[in-house]
């Protein structure tokens, strides 16, 4: 009953975050104009949104981050960064468990990878 349902990560333009997460994570993110609002769907867990924000988020400790589970941190960091993003903390041991990284995409929305150590979730 106390499942995430909803998240919603600070954009500066709908188009630019769709493009962006689109392609860089498979995600289904539908324009609604008349809302002045995207919503996104991951190919498993919750969905969201894109808020529109006038400026770039600028989270600091302390803001709650949106962590995207990949097979390969070091690969999808690449892929942001050609894809015009900008890591903000490059990969980041997290104990035994796994490794994250944080990164702002190029509509200023702040999120995070994370790769896990366990090899049932690693493929992900």
């Amino acid at each position: 009953m106390h499942e995430i349902c909803h998240v919603e990560i600070p954009s500066t333009d709908h188009a630019k975050s769709k493009e962006f997460y689109e392609k860089l994570f498979g995600w289904k993110v539908e324009l609604i104009p008349e809302m002045n609002y995207a919503m996104w769907e991951a190919p498993e867990g919750p969905g969201g949104g894109f808020n529109l924000v006038k400026e770039p988020c600028s989270c600091e400790e302390g803001c709650c981050l949106v962590y995207i589970l990949v097979a390969s941190v070091d690969d999808k960091v690449k892929e942001i960064e050609a894809a015009g993003g900008k890591v903000l903390k490059g990969k980041t041991a997290v104990g035994d468990m796994g490794w994250f990284a944080t990164f702002q995409d190029p509509a200023g929305g702040v999120a995070a990878l994370y790769e896990s150590a366990k090899k049932e979730q690693a493929a992900a």
